[in-house]
């Protein structure tokens, strides 16, 4: 009988702090993003995206809790789904021109998630730079709900993704040195 209740104490806790690959959303454009986009679009003739750029070696997927991998839907490297994130918010706004001599690109210095009960978060690192020589830096925090069970953790980890890209797009736009960007 000790034997049974202890093998069942054991597989409990291994369903509950094991974990299974988690793929975040595709990205949804945002509302705020757009209505910022749209402040600029009678001063720009558009602006072309190339290729961002990963500090972190092309990273397409982080642990979470050392156990469950959290990734892109496609597989594409971070970089890539916020530059394809980026762009979306661009098309949308009427802002994205592939003939555009303003090209925009930007370098993921850092990525990081948490699920850390009580302080979890995704955080972005990124520098953005134009083809007219102007460039900044974006740090951003997204806060969001952890769990002590891994699998409800790493879920929210990846749900959070989506609006953790939002945030920082938003703050790339709404930067007081965009402006300066699409000159």
């Amino acid at each position: 009988m000790k034997k049974l209740f202890f093998g069942l104490v054991t597989l409990l806790l291994l369903i509950s702090f094991s974990g299974c690959a988690n793929k975040v959303h595709n990205y949804a454009i945002s509302s705020d993003n757009m209505l910022a986009l749209k402040t600029f679009s009678n001063s720009s003739e558009g602006i072309k995206i190339v290729k961002f750029t990963d500090s972190n070696k092309n990273e397409a997927t982080l642990m979470c809790r050392l156990s469950t991998p959290v990734g892109t839907p496609k597989g594409e490297t971070f970089a890539s789904y916020i530059e394809n994130a980026f762009t979306k918010e661009l098309m949308v706004s009427d802002m994205y021109n592939e003939n555009s001599t303003i090209i925009i690109t930007a370098n993921l210095n850092d990525i990081y998630g948490s699920t850390v009960l009580g302080n979890a978060y995704w955080k972005f690192d990124i520098t953005v730079k134009s083809s007219n020589g102007n460039s900044y830096n974006v740090n951003t925090k997204y806060d969001y709900e952890s769990s002590l069970l891994v699998y409800s953790a790493c879920t929210e980890m990846q749900r959070s993704f989506v609006p953790a890209v939002q945030k920082l797009n938003g703050e790339i736009i709404k930067h007081p040195k965009f402006k300066n960007l699409i000159q």
